[in-house]
């Protein structure tokens, strides 16, 4: 290892030798190799994802005011932070409580047989390892909702089953279970619920979700459904990329869980948000999974 010693001044005051030595110790690690800097835990990387939907007139006649509604990404999370959404066309966006964000879509008309090609560009923050975060209205996060069963009796039993020493243990033992008990079906258009998935021990991707997290809220530990597309290599969101995962809360931070593809507080850049689950009363009441439109004869398809 090179030797590292420099002559200082001794008059420097101790705030002025701080400040030397960690410019010293940087520039040092520029010309050795042996020296790593490491990157602050909180640094983020700005990226730019796009995606694409096409909406198509197929019928003879014009349709008057047709409205075209899609997610954008959530506005921050642990790991995320949506800094701007432009788009091809004029569009509003409504965001609630959540942190939710849906880009709205108004046409006075669509010309018979006409299609448009709405274009979305967001800049977001993506930080490789999550930044702390208390959980906010903890209560919020340990209950039962829609598909969510954790008050039902045989997940609360199985729930204890899975008990630990703590809350972290806990978390692992849980994400284990799921992810080797359950059997991995394809897609399923409509979701079937936690308490279905324990019965049948099988499901797609939001089966998995929702089981994790109702067996975690069981042991009162907060966790959450959320909803979004992996993206990892590039920055086109892709239909086939769509995909439902949980995020849990260690008692530090909120952290990734996705037991259909066993990643468990892994490295999270691959992971786009564009919704979190819940029954907040401000939250938006929207139930399309992606996108929906509004237009007799009016179709939708998201770009590949």
């Amino acid at each position: 290892m090179p030797d590292l010693s420099i002559a200082l001044p001794k008059s420097l005051p101790n705030s002025l030798w701080i400040i030397v030595c960690y410019l010293f110790l940087a520039s040092s690690a520029l010309s050795n190799p042996d020296i790593e800097v490491l990157p602050s835990a909180t640094s983020t990387n700005t990226v730019k994802i796009i995606w694409s939907f096409t909406i198509e007139n197929k019928t003879g006649r014009a349709v008057q005011n047709a409205e075209f509604k899609t997610f954008g990404p959530v506005k921050e999370t642990s790991t995320q932070i949506c800094r701007r959404i432009t788009s091809s066309h004029p569009h509003e966006i409504i965001t609630d409580s959540l942190g939710n964000q849906v880009l709205v879509y108004s046409f006075d008309v669509i010309a018979p047989y006409a299609s448009k090609i709405i274009s979305i560009v967001a800049e977001l923050g993506i930080s490789g390892s999550p930044k702390p975060e208390a959980c906010r209205n903890m209560s919020f996060w340990l209950g039962p909702e829609p598909y969510v069963e954790s008050d039902d009796p045989r997940i609360i039993k199985q729930a204890e089953a899975l008990k630990q020493q703590d809350s972290v243990q806990t978390i692992h033992s849980i994400f284990k279970w799921v992810s080797d008990n359950l059997k991995y079906t394809g897609y399923i258009s409509r979701p079937r619920g936690a308490l279905y998935a324990l019965t049948h021990k099988k499901g797609d991707c939001t089966e998995f979700m929702h089981l994790f997290v109702a067996l975690c809220r069981a042991n009162h530990i907060p966790a959450r459904a959320m909803a979004g597309y992996i993206c990892p290599g590039n920055n086109r969101l892709r239909p086939s990329g769509y995909h439902n995962w949980a995020e849990v809360h260690d008692g530090k931070t909120w952290q990734i869980a996705d037991p259909q593809r066993g990643v468990l507080f892994s490295p999270s850049s691959g992971y786009i948000a564009m919704q979190i689950f819940g029954e907040n009363p401000d939250a938006l009441e929207y139930t399309f999974e992606r996108f929906v439109v509004k237009g007799d004869g009016l179709s939708v398809t998201m770009n590949p």
